[in-house]
């Protein structure tokens, strides 16, 4: 048996192109104009017409055009709903604040963004009730202080924000466009991210964790639906990640998480671009990804060194592009993956307790179109089986 194995086949077609059809449009009903009896329009007709589109002009511009308060039911002033505000704002200190209402409560239709280590508290935006974006920049926040709690109705981005240690006051009232939450140093909860009411069941972007080295917890088991992609790396105390009813996805990268010492798996049957798992000192395990049917992307399993086995992967068929497992010192069970139907490249290296057939019976037994590289792994007498 070689210890190494350099296969260059021919690419074949994963599937077929996609096609795209367009329906024409029924035809128009005929207009009244050409009905043998014309409609008569009365004084009262017009007088009605007239005082409907008035009521439904008062309706776009009045208040807060039917956005619901969140978690605060109170949320509304005496005469009517939250005064709406349809610009961004940039505030960069106390006396920036001074722009906004200072009497009853807003909904700012648009982006708040706070930058600067002159922000330490958000009592300043007084009667604030919700926003479509809210980023928070470099501030000097230790929590979210506002006079209600916040809602938004957009992206979530929080950068560098290094005494912040929660995030309490927030909600997300629909499906975000985009979670950021980066390099805040002592945040300790992603308490919108969890809540049962309202539930954060859709990502309409992507969601980026990174660099939030006091982060113990990512909550994110209400989450059903993420068009784009996950990235969860460099949290240094995150132990755990709920992703267990996460049916669509984008790629998914978990990295650099050095006392992550397990992955509860999602319910997804397809992850549209890559899945990383990569350098997670501690992580022993994989949750069930029995759904798991399709990697459009590459999947990558590389510098987990206490990782024992890839059992998690039961039922994965396709993989678009490359498989590569690398640098994990402790595996010894590939799972399924030799029952791959098709995939790009192989490449399983430097897993030094890894039977070297383990390794060969993904090349020997699955069908793919470009090299194979397989080395450096336990190189123990076997035989390689495709049962």
């Amino acid at each position: 048996m070689h210890p190494q194995v350099d296969i260059v086949r021919s690419p074949s077609p994963i599937g077929s192109a996609a096609t795209a059809s367009s329906h024409a449009p029924s035809p128009l009903a005929r207009t009244l104009l050409h009905r043998k009896t014309p409609m008569r329009l009365t004084t009262t007709t017009l007088l009605f017409a007239v005082l409907s589109s008035l009521s439904l002009t008062a309706a776009c511009v009045a208040g807060g055009g039917g956005r619901k308060p969140g978690r605060d039911q109170t949320a509304t002033q005496d005469d009517g709903p939250c005064t709406r505000i349809d610009k961004d704002f940039s505030i960069r200190s106390a006396a920036d604040m001074a722009a906004l209402p200072r009497t009853g409560c807003y909904d700012i239709y648009g982006k708040l963004t706070l930058q600067g280590q002159s922000i330490t508290s958000l009592a300043g935006l007084d009667e604030i009730n919700s926003v479509n974006e809210l980023d928070l920049d470099h501030t000097a926040l230790t929590a979210i202080d506002t006079k209600r709690p916040l809602g938004i109705f957009g992206k979530l981005t929080l950068t560098g924000n290094t005494r912040l240690t929660n995030l309490q006051q927030l909600s997300f009232e629909t499906a975000s466009t985009g979670i950021l939450i980066d390099g805040n140093t002592a945040l300790t909860s992603l308490d919108p991210l969890g809540l049962a009411d309202p539930k954060l069941e859709e990502v309409d972007g992507d969601i980026a964790i990174t660099g939030n080295t006091a982060l113990p917890t990512i909550p994110l088991g209400n989450l059903t639906k993420l068009t784009g992609g996950l990235t969860v790396s460099g949290n240094a105390q995150l132990t755990s990640i709920d992703l267990a009813k996460l049916t669509t996805t984008g790629h998914i990268e978990i990295a650099d998480n050095p006392r992550l010492a397990s992955l509860p798996g999602f319910a997804a049957a397809t992850v549209a671009g890559d899945l990383a798992i990569r350098n997670n000192a501690k992580l022993t395990s994989l949750g069930r990804m029995s759904a798991l049917y399709r990697v459009t992307g590459s999947v990558t399993i590389d510098g987990n060194p206490v990782l024992a086995n890839l059992a998690a992967f039961t039922g994965i068929q396709l993989i678009d592009q490359s498989l590569t497992i690398t640098g994990n010192a402790a595996l010894v069970d590939l799972g399924a993956l030799k029952h791959l139907q098709l995939l790009a490249a192989i490449t399983i290296t430097n897993n030094q307790n890894l039977v070297n057939c383990r390794a060969l019976e993904v090349d020997l037994c699955t069908r793919h179109v470009a090299t194979s590289i397989i080395n450096n792994n336990k190189n123990t007498s076997c035989t390689a089986l495709c049962n």
